[in-house]
């Protein structure tokens, strides 16, 4: 999606004035070599591999539901790769003391009645974007010829202007796919937020109230997250691997690694992420 509607990442956010987050411009390698796993169409960092998606499918629901916060005033965000064929924009939805307010947030989507109201409104603008999970090889390019690659993934963002024990709460814009020949008829932007189910409800069902993330606590301030980005029920496969990415300076609200994920996911990405710490050679 090219064009983005700007809007003031204050009022969007409910930030107090003091904590507005600043988001840098994409830094890093685009050239990184990419895997394909399960899916033809996916794209993967190859520091992901097939256990690392096991094991995020098997994750705690509990420490996806306590949330995410910020342990000092810097955050760093890297994109791992996706696995779903449609494209979807991650963003910052709420950074602060307090907590995610999903009645604003949808009041501004929809029109009275429930009517999508995207053509006038965007709430994902240059102020608050992060990634667009299949820039550079959307699933119809990815069809034409299935050499594309993802030029986001290996790519990192800084969120600078938080204070340490800030909430975190990144959204998901799942945009529309429709692709006749196979059947893909994804026709409405749906979101999707980290955290609890709460952060995923509303009065009128916009929302469809389930947890829609799964995170590993890598140490004690990294953690992998990885969303769902389709609705409950028979439209899910809950697989959680549709978006990955990994948050440095973040740690779960339940800080409670998982030793199994620390020696199968850990190790296969310690040196890495080591590497691309702040201030790390």
């Amino acid at each position: 999606m090219k064009a983005l509607i700007p809007l003031a990442l204050a009022s969007l956010l409910a930030i107090e004035p003091a904590h507005a987050a600043v988001i840098s411009a994409l830094s890093g390698d685009t050239s990184l070599p990419q895997t394909q796993i399960d899916e033809w169409f996916s794209r993967y960092a190859q520091s992901i591999t097939a256990d690392t998606l096991s094991q995020l499918s098997q994750a705690s629901v509990d420490l996806a539901s306590a949330g995410l916060k910020a342990t000092s005033d810097t955050v760093q965000v890297t994109y791992l790769g996706t696995g779903a064929a449609r494209d979807s924009n991650l963003f910052l939805a709420y950074s602060g003391s307090g907590s995610f307010d999903t009645a604003s947030f949808w009041s501004q989507i929809y029109a009275s009645g429930g009517t999508n109201n995207l053509d006038s409104y965007n709430p994902v603008d240059d102020s608050n974007q992060l990634f667009s999970t299949r820039e550079g090889c959307s699933y119809v390019e990815a069809k034409a010829g299935n050499s594309c690659t993802a030029t986001q993934v290996g790519m990192t963002r800084t969120i600078t202007g938080l204070t340490a024990g800030d909430n975190l709460v990144f959204g998901l814009q799942a945009l529309p796919l429709t692709y006749n020949a196979d059947g893909i008829s994804l026709t409405s932007t749906n979101y999707f937020f980290s955290g609890d189910a709460s952060t995923n409800s509303d009065s009128q069902g916009w929302a469809d109230g389930t947890v829609h993330t799964r995170v590993i606590q890598l140490d004690a301030d990294t953690v992998l997250v990885a969303f769902e980005d389709t609705w409950s029920g028979s439209q899910s496969d809950y697989d959680y691997n549709d978006m990955i990415f990994i948050f440095q300076g973040v740690t779960s609200a339940v800080p409670e690694p998982a030793p199994l994920a620390l020696a199968g996911i850990g190790l296969l990405l310690l040196p890495w992420w080591r590497r691309r710490r702040p201030g790390r050679a």
